[in-house]
């Protein structure tokens, strides 16, 4: 189940990188509920190594998607594809943490969107987190509180 939510997240990741890249491309104005996507669009700090920040977000949710995939296709592959996962989405969340500051302290306007796709990754990050720990030898028994030995 929680598979499915990491591949569900993934595409609601990628929905919104490509709307909001579309418009980087085109140079068209993204539709959002505050002046800050046009902000943060125009801004110079929007892009990465000449690149806009929202391509980033459209590869590594692409990439979530197609490892969530195929983690159903094969017991093997659901253990050996985690570990990346938990992986791809951590540095999603430095990567979001990272435009967020970027948002905020720089460019000084915040987008909607990217506000939702930070979001979405630490939830995607999250769910692979609880799962990581659930896998066989990774499991962290609690301590039995109620017993006096």
């Amino acid at each position: 189940m929680r598979n499915r939510l990491i591949f569900i997240l993934s595409l609601v990741g990628i929905a919104i990188a490509i709307y909001v890249l579309q418009s980087f491309l085109r140079d068209a104005p993204i539709v959002c509920l505050n002046s800050g996507c046009e902000i943060v669009r125009k801004s110079p700090a929007s892009k990465l190594f000449g690149f806009p920040v929202p391509g980033y977000g459209l590869v590594g949710y692409a990439i979530l998607a197609i490892l969530a995939f195929l983690r159903t296709t094969s017991t093997k592959l659901n253990k050996q594809l985690l570990p990346w996962i938990v992986g791809i989405a951590s540095g999603g969340v430095a990567f979001v943490g990272w435009f967020t500051y970027t948002e905020l302290f720089v460019i000084r306007g915040v987008c909607t969107w990217c506000a939702v796709s930070a979001v979405n990754m630490v939830t995607i990050a999250a769910i692979a987190w609880v799962e990581y720990r659930k896998i066989d030898g990774i499991r962290h028994p609690r301590p039995d509180r109620g017993s006096s030995s």
